[in-house]
């Protein structure tokens, strides 16, 4: 059973929390850093072990923002074996928010990384997050170097843009048969429900 205790403190404009995990206390350095970068490489001196994309969930900006953040993420490849975790915060808010959680959580599929939603406010999700951020870090740096490989010569053909950018269906045209019918449709549920499955474990933060 997962166990956890943290302890923060501020130190040089970077937050320390300790997280103990099965047993193991690990220590995770947050660094801030606000505005979305062109080159996610020029941010940091160091590359970290994961990125946690904050938005406000009453802020349609700062979803814009945390979209650009992925977006330099994904044309860097960094999704494949960094972890990588969309937050959409405030989910204190009692009026109807600008950002529905459905809209973050289709954009954390289709980029490939997790998603959750917390608010510092009320402590909602919070322990959450921080057991999913040493959880995924965990997974990614246990992944067998054939995994790896495969994944990095899978992936590099559709990291020169957006994943949102060809979010639509697209298929071969075949002509008029009902086996060529049948292809399409074959095809067309195969996306769907990979997509479902996607969907399904973009919110389970102690998966890939």
């Amino acid at each position: 059973m997962k166990q956890f205790t943290k302890i923060s403190r501020y130190e040089d404009g970077e937050k320390s929390v300790s997280v103990l995990l099965d047993g193991e206390e690990s220590e995770l350095i947050f660094l801030d850093k606000s505005n979305a970068p062109a080159d996610c490489n020029d941010v940091f001196e160091e590359s970290p072990h994961a990125y946690c994309i904050i938005y406000s969930r009453n802020d349609w900006d700062s979803f814009k923002q945390a979209e650009e953040w992925l977006q330099a993420l994904w044309k860097a490849d960094v999704v494949r074996n960094k972890a990588v975790i969309l937050v959409g915060n405030k989910n204190d808010i009692v009026r109807p928010n600008v950002v529905p959680s459905g809209v973050g959580k289709q954009m954390a599929t289709r980029y490939d990384c997790k998603f959750i939603e917390t608010s510092v406010i009320i402590n909602y999700n919070v322990d959450e997050l921080l057991v999913g951020i040493l959880t995924q870090i965990r997974l990614k740096l246990d992944q067998p170097p054939e995994h790896t490989h495969h994944a990095r010569s899978s992936s590099m053909r559709k990291r020169s843009k957006s994943p949102l950018g060809n979010c639509g269906p697209t298929f071969k045209k075949y002509r008029g048969s009902r086996t060529s019918t049948s292809l399409r449709v074959k095809g067309l549920l195969s996306k769907v429900w990979a997509r479902d499955s996607k969907s399904k474990s973009c919110e389970n933060l102690h998966v890939l």
